[in-house]
């Protein structure tokens, strides 16, 4: 009898848990004012015609409204053992600001301490983002391999992210709501 009651209170948790991570992030306003925000009805009609392309052999950013491009901008992606997926892809969270937290573990090559992002543009899930570097100076072609940064050094490629200067960052924070199309090509 008391195997039955805890299975069902663990099946009830689990449903419980699952719809608080489905929810949650749908109650946050579309503002600007939140960490996450979910996606407003308004939202979806300015998406439909915003568009970014990334090219990873360029290294190189596009914002295309209406089909006609209205910003670029030089980006660094994912090192070659870390890369930055191909496809198709939407934005569904925006956070400003945010604390990134690696997901390797302590004493791996891969980690990294809490860094603080200021613009931050989800379009995959797993941590894949849109975002601000303030420990990168160059960005661009050649950038995703290891290179010299005249102020920071022998770096790099990102995890998988696509990171861009702060000035970039913030602009197209501004200019993309949630649901505009992140195209990421080879």
């Amino acid at each position: 009898m008391k195997k039955i009651v805890w299975e069902r209170y663990r099946i009830r948790l689990f449903v419980l848990l699952l719809a608080i991570f489905l929810l949650i992030p749908c109650l946050f306003r579309g503002d600007g004012s939140s960490h996450a925000m979910a996606l407003p009805h308004r939202s979806l009609a300015q998406a439909t015609n915003k568009v970014i392309v990334v090219s990873l052999s360029r290294q190189w950013l596009y914002a295309y409204a209406n089909g006609s491009e209205v910003f670029n901008t030089a980006v660094m992606t994912g090192r070659p053992e870390l890369g930055t997926p191909t496809g198709t892809y939407h934005i569904f969270a925006k956070r400003s600001p945010t604390t990134f937290y690696s997901p390797f573990p302590r004493g791996s090559a891969e980690w990294y301490p809490p860094t603080h992002i200021t613009y931050a543009l989800e379009w995959k899930a797993g941590g894949f983002f849109l975002h601000d570097s303030w420990w990168h100076s160059v960005y661009g072609p050649g950038t995703n391999r290891w290179h010299y940064d005249p102020i920071d050094g022998w770096q790099s490629g990102s995890h998988g992210c696509i990171s861009m200067p702060l000035s970039a960052a913030a602009w197209l924070y501004a200019w993309a709501p949630i649901g505009t199309m992140v195209q990421i090509n080879a």
